[in-house]
């Protein structure tokens, strides 16, 4: 998963700049049947591109916000069998990840040098994500 980091220019806007094959922003055929839609989401997912199984999620935002939309689109690609993968979250999402049943498997990124916690959801999990009332 090394590329991302250094492929994407953080200092420029996402839809300004050529994007890799394994960056999605809402609305790619790719990934919208399982709810990553322009509607519900605002930023981009990626699919590793060592191993099209595994999806990042590192720079979303949910359009309205307590609809269920995210709880949704994690259990529907739980589902299709994608390991989910959340780097270095943001307080409130890493509350969200532990909630849905996430663990957290720190894990060795080159490009910043460091080892991060990354919450990582597996299709394996013995629990499926928790379902809210939607």
């Amino acid at each position: 998963m090394q590329s991302i980091i250094t492929s994407i220019n953080i200092s420029k806007p996402l839809s300004k700049q050529k994007k890799p094959d394994y960056v999605c922003e809402p609305g790619d055929p790719r990934v919208k049947k399982y709810g990553w839609q322009r509607s519900k989401f605002r930023g981009y997912l990626s699919i590793d591109p060592d191993d099209e199984e595994t999806i990042y999620i590192s720079a979303i935002e949910s359009i309205k916000k307590g609809n269920g939309d995210f709880s949704r689109l994690i259990r529907n690609l739980h589902k299709k069998g994608f390991v989910i993968k959340v780097p270095a979250p943001f307080p409130k999402m890493e509350a969200i990840c532990k909630h849905l049943g996430f663990i957290n498997v720190p894990e060795l990124w080159p490009e910043m040098g460091e080892t991060i916690d990354c919450y990582v959801l597996s299709p394996n999990a013995s629990s499926a994500p928790v379902k809210k009332e939607d």
